[in-house]
């Protein structure tokens, strides 16, 4: 046999000492040395037990404080993360019996490198941040630093793995037996290496220990704060936030606090009524021990308390010199290190200059939260605020104030052409030509509240210079070339097709769409825009129509196209006999400069809406552009530059034409299919017409999106960026929102509105007839129900820009845009580097004069379209990013370093007087550092609440304990719907239920999603998949993002894995599938885009339904579960077992004893702050000082 020896120092003896005594107690023994005699026999044998007993326990006690000693060696450090062993065993499935020996041995990894430095780097040029692990080839079982167990006190000696390595089972001592555990439960068992004590060259005993963890089980001793507490809403809480784990991952019977609270070992569930063998059972999951502390796993040092800065006026200072605890002002960065002196002390100095104007603020973060103060809980109505910016550029630098604004989903115009008999005699042209326009304008309200808007004003810019061709009766058929919009525009500029209209106010409630058409018939005011009038409460009708039969400017309406010298007797506006019908045309396309030739016709293709703040009239676009813009949406492929390619028009099947009078310019006809012109979000499922005829691209996926996941609808500032998919025929079809091929599905009668209430009603992901539930998918704080967990930041709008997705924080899917083992597109490609990434092989441009500059614009032909790009955001992207993996940047800024305490400063006053009464929203949190009167000042303060709280029941998410996460999972079974129900809800408050079923019905878009006990069991099991496969985790960040990898890992986070594992939200993802499986091909673009598909359509989720309200993300159960979880461990379990032989070797006395052991917030040597450890690089970091918090000696029966 090979054991491990530990020799044991003689004792020095005090001989003299010891002779004088002798000397002195020698009478006294001889009178009693008779009376003693007939005791003898019987006393030697009991002290001989006793002095063996005694030795076995001080073994027993010296194996725990070895145990005790590496622990603090190996976790005291914040930068340290453990699991036990099942975690590397990946091709074992959830639940599945292990096939280690020893799984339950817990194992230590550090969460930098051995030299401090970190994993994470980042690289201005190389694409953001990049994961080292992927390639370093980090092996988790190699670069573990310490498993556990007795024997391994001089180094990684014994160990559980791929590469198991453990001493044969006789040579270990049973530290988990059957008096702890199920002795018919495959793996339950724990055993560790003996120990010799060796005394010269003899043995005089052994010991063994093994320190389990507690952070992995869940603790079903943490009460339930809520229940107890007299705050208003308090019983809302347990639907918001985890404040327990469910005894029913095990049982029917649930415990109530009164039980809890009394729980101070396992054993006593026992008296709760709890059946004995079925907690032996589950000994390795559950807990009643296991408190975390608030610090920062990956960075090292406490982490701050986030809700201090959002109770602050907007500036928390540094704590101490050099950076050692760094403060948070309003203007920081949420992307990258957030100000100079964090950059400074950043992993990468340096690198992260490119988004010093693009990332959001944590003055947003503030902003948000402070919402709360005037938003009461329940119905509530308010008006939008917008982002707003003078002129027709959205504010998008240093976003640091939260918007509430409705989405512009459609903004639309069919038109119809009439002819009327002229006054006046005129027999060369008897008739004139009547435009009628028919504008429809479509806004969603995504909240769960009532929004009202105001009056405002929107500008719509379609193709103004469209060509027709008119067959009139015994009359050649005549073409004519149409000049709508601004005066002055016929022979250049962007005027043609810009077209302006006044909004009515309205109310838009939670989740609904509305549709604005005509008020009326009326003239269309070319001055006065403010009296082009659109309302909410009227149906678009071919008889109400904004007309027009000439232009203010005396330039033509209708110019007839004629040969040089002009026809005699043509005149502008008007027909030389009665018409019979028309049709657009588009004339074969010349050879050389289409510019020159005038071939193109669309100016622009954009809508800019504004909300007007006063009662004064919008005369003029000068009046318009000086107002502030809330939406600027751009669906031109030449972003304005002029020259749209035309759409072009079947010869067959041309437009009746319809008769008005000069007195009556009402017609009854409505507007053929083909007249629609003009922009809307993409539908769930695009019509045909717009599958087959994009060219290269047509019968692929490419018009399949994920309007949600990969695109943020609440954006502001939407034009064709570098690596939108683009098709090569007109329109081009690049962006969330589309123009439209003629197709039956956009015919006038079809895209009617639905009349419901007051107002016409519209959808913003399908036809209105075809969806009629109201989408709701974002709310703020409410008073009472204030921000209390970081993953209610999902609601957050972050971004300015519609190619950013909607719920950026908490979720983690994989950009599009960018590839999965970065975060932003590297700039060590050409393509990415050459004018920030915006520049003529990204964007394209013409050798048939539509790109060329016109000697307006300071750039050459080929640069043109991209500094037309460019200059939508005043050429920032130069050295700006502004296309970057969102989502993976805040959650890697927020997720570690801070953490909410919940609750104002006066309710922390009513927890520290009565925490059982007065718990704080987040109902874990706990003093666990001073007392009441010490603590107070601490408590509130950003820096150094972590020192005083603590987390009860804190959860380490590399458990691969199923019914551990089960028992978090189920937390608040019962609590809101019903028996056996679970939900995460995004919105708090909603009573409103889906079953997961039915995903077109109105509870899938505006209800909670609820979840059995089989499904979360299901979910249990999917995660557990996933820590096995990704762990283990070396942050909460690291938990939460997706890996950046290429491989599946970097597709989406490991909680979002597990739900779509788990077939969570398979009803939408059947209803409206996404089809991912394959790359959109490559193709050669005629104009020069040298990657015309650089959206991989790979990297999208599989339905375009994704983030609908009953659709489960990852986002929602990081906001319920997020302030309870942790990376690491911080309470464990020793079990240390100590023994004495005689001379023969034979074992004469045995004891075994159990510590739970909890590491404290205070530093073992605190640096100038007194909150965290001083790091020295010539002494080693034993961290934060862990204390015994009970002992107990144990009976060989309860082993």
């Amino acid at each position: 046999m090979s054991f491990t020896h530990i020799k044991l120092a003689r004792s020095q003896q005090q001989r003299g000492f010891a002779l004088v005594a002798a000397l002195l107690v020698m009478p006294l023994l001889a009178l009693l040395v008779f009376g003693l005699l007939g005791l003898s026999s019987i006393e030697l044998r009991k002290s001989t037990v006793s002095m063996a007993r005694d030795e076995a326990r001080a073994n027993a006690r010296l194996a725990l404080i070895t145990a005790i000693g590496q622990l603090q060696k190996h976790l005291g450090p914040d930068q340290r993360v453990s699991s036990d062993s099942t975690l590397l065993e990946d091709e074992v499935g959830p639940g599945e019996n292990s096939n280690l020996a020893q799984p339950h041995w817990m194992n230590v990894w550090r969460t930098a490198k051995e030299d401090g430095t970190s994993y994470m780097v980042r690289s201005a040029e190389d694409g953001g941040l990049r994961d080292l692990r992927m390639s370093e080839n980090w092996d988790r079982e190699d670069e573990r630093i310490a498993c556990l167990v007795s024997g391994n006190e001089g180094g990684l000696n014994y160990e559980q793995g791929t590469q198991s390595n453990a001493p044969d089972e006789d040579e270990m001592i049973e530290l988990v037996g059957k008096g702890s555990a199920d002795e018919n439960t495959p793996g339950s068992k724990v055993s560790a290496p003996r120990v010799e004590l060796m005394e010269g060259e003899e043995v005089r005993g052994q010991y063994a220990w093994w320190v389990g963890d507690l952070g992995i089980r869940a603790n079903v001793a943490t009460e339930d704060g809520s229940k107890e507490s007299r705050a208003n809403l308090a019983e809302l809480r347990p639907t918001m936030l985890s404040q327990d784990a469910s005894m029913q991952a095990v049982t029917k019977a649930e415990l109530d606090n009164g039980v809890r609270s009394k729980m101070l070992s396992e054993g006593q569930l026992v008296l709760a009524n709890t059946d004995a063998d079925l907690l032996k059972k589950h000994f390795h999951d559950l807990t009643v021990d296991s408190m975390g502390l608030l610090a920062d796993v990956r960075q090292g040092g406490l982490k701050k308390d986030l809700t201090a800065y959002l109770l602050s006026s907007g500036g928390i200072s540094d704590e101490g010199t050099g950076g050692v605890s760094l403060g948070v002002q309003d203007s920081d960065r949420l992307v990258g290190p957030r100000n100079n002196e964090a950059d400074s002390h950043s992993s990468s100095p340096g690198q992260a200059g490119r988004y010093n104007v693009t990332s959001p603020t944590f003055g947003l973060l503030r902003d948000w939260a402070r919402r709360a103060e005037q938003t009461p809980f329940g119905n509530y109505s308010t008006s939008p605020k917008y982002p707003l910016n003078n002129g027709n550029k959205v504010q998008f630098r240093k976003l640091g104030e939260s918007d509430i604004s409705p989405v512009l989903v459609e903004g639309s115009l069919y038109y119809n052409i009439s002819y009327y008999r002229r006054a006046g005699v005129d027999p060369q042209n008897p008739y004139g030509m009547r435009l009628h326009m028919y504008p429809r304008v479509v806004m969603w309200n995504p909240y769960n509240f009532e929004m009202k808007l105001g009056d405002s004003m929107i500008n719509l810019h379609i193709n103004g210079r469209k060509m027709i061709e008119v067959v009139m009766d015994g009359k050649p058929s005549k073409k004519y070339r149409m000049y709508w919009g601004l005066p002055g525009g016929i022979t250049g500029g962007a005027s043609q097709g810009s077209l302006f209209f006044k909004m009515q106010g309205a109310t838009l409630g939670p989740g609904e769409t509305v549709m604005w058409s005509p008020s009326g018939n009326q003239l269309y005011q070319q001055e006065g825009f403010s009296g082009n009038v659109l309302s909410p409460g009227v149906a678009p009708s071919p008889s109400r129509s904004f007309y027009q039969d000439s232009r203010i400017d005396n330039e033509p309406l209708f110019k007839p196209d004629t040969s040089w010298p002009p026809t005699p007797g043509l005149k502008p506006n008007c027909l030389a006999a009665m018409p019979k019908e028309w049709r657009e045309i588009v004339l074969p396309k010349p050879t050389g400069n289409l510019q020159e030739a005038q071939w193109t016709q669309a100016d622009d293709y954009r809508m800019i809406w504004k909300p007007l703040s006063g009662s004064g009239s919008i005369n003029s676009a000068s009046d318009f552009n000086a107002l502030p813009t809330a939406k600027f949406i751009s669906c031109a492929y030449q972003y304005g530059d002029e020259d749209e390619i035309p759409v072009v028009w079947s010869s067959i099947d041309p437009v009746p034409f319809p008769g008005s009078t000069a007195e009556n310019p009402s017609i009854q006809v409505a507007p053929d299919r083909r007249t629609r012109d003009g922009f809307r979000l993409r539908w769930s499922e695009e019509h045909a017409s717009n599958r087959l005829g994009s060219g290269s691209l047509a019968g692929t996926a490419h018009l399949q999106c994920a309007p949600i996941a990969n695109w943020n609808m609440r954006g502001s500032y939407f034009y064709r960026n570098p690596f939108d998919n683009v098709t090569d025929i007109a329109p081009n079809f690049f962006g969330i929102y589309t123009r439209d091929l003629f197709d039956a599905e956009v015919d006038w009668n079809q895209m009617s509105p639905r009349f419901q209430g007051s107002t016409y009603r519209g959808d913003p992901f399908d036809h209105p007839l075809k969806f009629t539930s109201p989408r709701i998918l974002f709310d703020v704080p409410r008073r009472g129900a204030e921000i209390s967990s970081l993953g209610a930041f999902q609601h957050v709008n972050f971004s300015p820009f519609v190619w950013h997705p909607s719920y950026a924080f908490g979720n983690s899917l994989a950009d599009p845009r960018v590839a999965l083992n970065r975060t932003e597109p590297s700039r060590r490609e050409t393509i990415n580097r050459e004018k920030g990434g915006w520049n003529q092989d990204s964007i394209g441009y013409s050798t048939d004069g539509r790109s060329d500059t016109n000697q307006d614009n300071p750039t050459t032909n080929e640069d043109n379209w991209a500094y037309h790009a460019r200059n939508f955001l005043d050429q920032v992207p130069l050295d700006q990013n502004v296309i970057y993996d969102l989502s993976y940047e805040l959650n890697y800024s927020l997720w570690d370093e801070f953490f909410l305490s919940s609750g104002t400063n006066a309710e922390k006053s009513d927890f520290l007087k009565s925490p059982e009464r007065s718990a704080l929203p987040n109902g874990r949190m706990r003093l666990i550092s001073g007392t009441a009167d010490t603590a107070e000042d601490d408590i509130t303060d950003y820096h150094r609440a972590g020192s005083r709280l603590g987390v009860d029941g804190a959860f380490n998410v590399n458990s691969t304990s199923v019914t551990a996460w089960e028992a978090m999972l189920l937390s608040s079974v019962g609590t809101q719907f019903g028996d056996n129900k679970v939900a995460f809800p995004r919105i708090p408050g909603l009573d409103r239920t889906y079953d997961g079923r039915g995903a077109r019905s109105t509870e899938a878009w505006g209800g909670v999603r609820t979840l059995g006990l089989d499904e979360i069991r299901t979910l249990a099991e999917e995660i557990v998949r996933e820590v096995k496969t990704r762990g283990p985790f070396l942050s909460m960040s690291d938990f939460v993002n997706r890996r950046l990898s290429d491989d599946a890992t970097g597709k989406k986070g490991a909680l979002q894995a597990a739900i779509d594992r788990a077939g969570l939200n398979s009803a939408f993802q059947a209803e409206w599938p996404l089809d991912n499986t394959r790359a959109l091909p490559d193709y050669n673009h005629p104009d020069h885009i040298k990657d015309p598909t650089r959206m991989e359509q790979r990297n999208k989720p599989d339905t375009t339904a994704w983030g609908a309200q009953g659709f489960l993300t990852q986002a929602d159960v990081l906001q319920f579960l997020g302030p309870a979880l942790t990376a690491r461990s911080d309470t464990f379990v020793v079990r240390a077992y100590g023994n004495t032989v005689d001379k023969d070797g034979k074992v004469v006395a045995e004891a075994w004893c159990e510590a739970v052991v909890q590491r404290t917030p205070t530093p073992l040597r605190p640096d100038s702050t007194g909150l965290n450890p001083e790091i020295k690089s010539s002494e080693a970091d034993f961290g934060r000082h862990f204390e015994v918090k009970r002992f107990r000696w144990l009976g060989r029966d309860e082993v």
